[in-house]
């Protein structure tokens, strides 16, 4: 059981790591008013403690908000990442500059 969460949540990171590569610099106004958007829809944060079960919950619920809004890749990187708190923002902050200095097999 905790191998299929594993594979699932490394799955999740590999595109976001291929988003994070297509991200535009400038998003304007439309991306705010979609990021206004997407928290009007409460998202969940997560706190990054280990919990695959609780890691699949979080990850359900914010790509459900993200089907409802049509959100591309990257914008799912910058939102999904945006509701990363405590130790699991800690780790996207080491992990964001990795993969932006082309990285591979962040885990």
């Amino acid at each position: 059981m905790a191998g299929r969460n594993d594979a699932a949540n490394a799955a999740a990171l590999q595109a976001m790591a291929q988003a994070l590569g297509q991200q535009p610099n400038a998003g304007g106004n439309d991306e705010v008013r979609m990021l206004e958007t997407f928290m009007r829809n409460h998202p969940p944060t997560f706190k990054g403690r280990y919990d695959s079960n609780g890691a699949q919950t979080w990850l359900k619920e914010v790509e459900r908000i993200f089907r409802v809004m049509q959100c591309n890749e990257a914008q799912m990187v910058r939102f999904g990442t945006h509701m990363l708190v405590e130790k699991a923002d800690d780790w996207w902050v080491s992990t964001r500059s990795l993969l932006e200095n082309g990285a591979e097999g962040v885990t």
